[in-house]
């Protein structure tokens, strides 16, 4: 074997220690370089990866804001029909089911004379009512006083009294006749109640 190369400072046994062992920091270094290069690259992609899911999620809130921004009347609608509905839910809560008692009292006044009219009601709701009936007839208003002591038109009630008798007219033109009671209803729940 030929020598190119004479090293004087050191001697032969130390130099193949020094050779062995730079060998060894070098192919420490190699898999050292070569394991961080992989970790590099696995953070790399895995940053990457995260950085690409995070710019899709901001853009989707970009768009869901651009959305909600453009929606703006149809939540101003939403809220009017919210508060539209709790306001129909406290009427309903509070109502007297006036249209119930007007047709069980219209009912009662059509079985008791042809000639009966009702001009006006007032029901609360706790069921105390209000109410008049007009008769051209004088003969037709003794038959519904009559019928207004029966059973069948007592059963709607609680309790009724007659509040007043009213002549409308003068001796020349038709006489009118005023019935008013006051009175209580029975206990009644309408037909088209919500549940």
């Amino acid at each position: 074997m030929k020598k190119n190369i004479i090293n004087l400072l050191i001697n032969r046994e130390d130099y193949q220690k020094y050779e062995n062992l730079f060998e060894r920091l070098k192919l420490t270094a190699t898999i050292l370089t070569i394991i961080l290069a992989i970790l590099f690259t696995y953070f790399y992609i895995s940053i990457k990866n995260k950085f690409n899911i995070y710019e899709k999620m901001n853009l989707q809130k970009k768009t869901y804001l651009q959305m909600l921004t453009n929606r703006r009347g149809d939540e101003a609608k939403i809220n009017y029909i919210e508060k539209k509905y709790s306001d129909l839910k406290n009427f309903l809560k509070d109502d007297a089911s006036s249209v119930t008692y007007f047709e069980i009292l219209s009912d009662s006044i059509k079985n008791s004379s042809e000639s009966a009219r009702l001009k006006s009601l007032e029901v609360d709701k706790t069921r105390n009512t209000s109410f008049t009936i007009t008769f051209s007839v004088f003969e037709k208003m003794m038959d519904f006083l009559k019928f207004a002591e029966s059973e069948v038109f007592l059963n709607n009630f609680e309790n009724i009294s007659l509040k007043n008798l009213i002549i409308v007219g003068d001796n020349k033109s038709q006489e009118n006749y005023e019935l008013s009671f006051t009175g209580k209803f029975i206990p009644v729940k309408p037909e088209n109640n919500e549940k």
